[in-house]
């Protein structure tokens, strides 16, 4: 019988990975997931013996694609969502200004959006952090990411959040993939309310990023549209109940 994969979230920051982790917890017993960051989840690999490694049925966390080569050769699978670029460097900003115990927080509570976009200090949460992390650590490798993205199974999409992850629950088997939205930042203005300049910053700080979002889009609606029509009804009815789901909650 063939030895079940492994599957391996690359959680990029701000891209749904609490909720994503609140759905992991449904799924696996608290100590079959690894969590951690990259530093994290490589020391506790390096240093694991087989018999513990063996009880691990899912790895998640802010890690680098590429940790499978800590495996021991066991057959692994990975999986990740990306977010509109543009959105995810709001979204970065408006989080740590709620989160006084981030390291960054100091600094950043008297910053305008602008001076943070262009600071040099905060360039890894500004700029193409979504191609780092998916070329493995690898500053500025579009080639690399785009690359890797082919090795993963699903590749999904914050802003198509449901169709995501009505993919790989399907793909994994998994039984409840309901959920209620975690950790968003509230009351957040929106990128059309900032100066045109603003944006065209963002952009030309993301440029990596931009076309690794477009890749990963495209590839993910390649995927919806060759379902079949039974796995289709099956979307389509998973949407319904989990936005009327999140209604109820909002």
């Amino acid at each position: 019988m063939n030895e079940k994969k492994i599957p391996i979230f690359v959680h990029i920051p701000k891209t749904a990975g609490s909720t994503v982790r609140s759905i992991l917890r449904k799924q696996y017993d608290e100590n079959e997931i690894c969590f951690g960051n990259n530093e994290e989840v490589t020391s506790r690999l390096q240093t694991m013996c087989e018999k513990d490694l063996e009880k691990i049925k899912c790895f998640h966390g802010h890690f680098h694609y590429g940790i499978h080569q800590y495996l021991s050769n066991k057959p692994y699978v990975y999986y990740t969502m990306l977010r509109d670029p543009i959105e995810h460097v709001i979204s970065e900003y408006f989080y740590v200004l709620r989160k006084p115990n981030n390291f960054a927080y100091e600094k950043v509570k008297d910053m305008s959006f602008e001076e943070f976009i262009c600071t040099e200090e905060f360039k890894d949460r500004t700029s193409n952090r979504q191609t780092f992390f998916i070329s493995g650590g690898q500053e500025n490798n579009l080639f690399l990411a785009k690359e890797n993205l082919e090795k993963f199974s699903i590749i999904g999409i914050t802003e198509m959040f449901d169709e995501s992850l009505f993919l790989i629950g399907k793909e994994l088997g998994w039984k409840d993939i309901s959920y209620r939205k975690k950790n968003v930042t509230k009351k957040r203005p929106q990128i059309d309310e900032f100066p045109k300049h603003v944006k065209e910053i963002i952009e030309e700080n993301n440029q990596f990023d931009m076309e690794l979002y477009r890749y990963a889009k495209e590839l993910l609606e390649k995927r919806i549209e060759g379902l079949g029509s039974k796995e289709k009804n099956e979307l389509r009815q998973y949407l319904l109940s989990q936005r009327a789901r999140n209604r109820k909650y909002e």
